[in-house]
């Protein structure tokens, strides 16, 4: 996300905001990968008396919509609007991947934030998406690649956790500094991932990050190019030696 993308985003959280304040109502945005719900949070601080929550359809969702609403309606009932769909290969020997279901999506014309995450099985996908767009592509979602699909609608309660396999490391660092969970994560000596970072190679919850000693926290998302991605599990306490204690998971496609 550049600079001008960025004041883009930044200008609609604004308004959002504004509109859900003057209006004294619940609004919802698309949705926003790590990276953009970082930066929405920084613009929340500008609305006092405002409330904000984030919701992905589930609990570990990477993609979720911004719900702002005025802090008088807190215990109003109210469900960001989502929906679920279940895309199913009509030739189970057919295993289409993540970039094939969004990309089938994308082709009817459909924008990148009306889509969520998407719950790869083997037996085909769960896709979260903005409601407005579930008869849309229900409708229209004929095939995935050249694969022909079924498509249902199903509620967030019958989504299916992805298949998702990792390699789990425990140790203990000096301080949270991306430099150093980075080595941590890709097993890959801190003194060759300051000159890759620097080099643009990484992202941190989506966004490009050129500086080292860049804070890590629990729950940021790493992404190498050509080594990976890994995601911050757990951040414990410290040894007698003043380490930090550290949990990373390093997702295996």
């Amino acid at each position: 996300m550049d600079h001008s993308d960025e004041k883009m985003l930044e200008a609609k959280i604004r308004d959002l905001f504004a509109i859900a304040r003057k209006n004294r109502e619940y609004r919802a945005s698309n949705f926003l990968d790590p990276g953009q719900q970082n930066l929405a949070e920084t613009v929340v601080r500008s609305f006092p008396g405002m409330e904000y929550y984030f919701d992905g359809g589930y609990k570990e969702a990477e993609r979720k919509v911004l719900v702002a609403y005025p802090d008088f309606l807190k215990d109003e009932p109210f469900h960001a609007p989502l929906g679920a769909l279940r895309i199913t290969p009509k030739d189970p020997d057919e295993h289409p991947g993540h970039r094939d279901f969004l990309g089938a999506m994308l082709g009817l014309g459909i924008s990148r934030e009306k889509v969520g995450d998407i719950l790869v099985t083997k037996t085909g996908a769960d896709v979260i998406v903005k409601q407005e767009i579930t008869e849309y592509i229900g409708l229209n979602l004929l095939k995935v690649g050249s694969t022909p699909v079924s498509v249902e609608e199903i509620s967030l309660k019958e989504l299916l956790a992805p298949e998702r396999r990792y390699k789990e490391m425990k140790s203990t660092v000096a301080s949270l500094r991306l430099d150093a969970i980075a080595s941590l994560a890709f097993g890959i000596s801190r003194s060759k991932m300051a000159p890759f970072i620097k080099g643009e190679n990484i992202r941190l919850n989506f966004r490009v990050v050129k500086d080292p000693s860049t804070p890590v926290k629990e729950g940021d998302v790493i992404s190498a190019s050509r080594l990976g991605r890994a995601k911050v599990l757990e951040v414990g306490g410290q040894s007698k030696k003043g380490r930090i204690y550290v949990r990373v998971h390093k997702y295996i496609s």
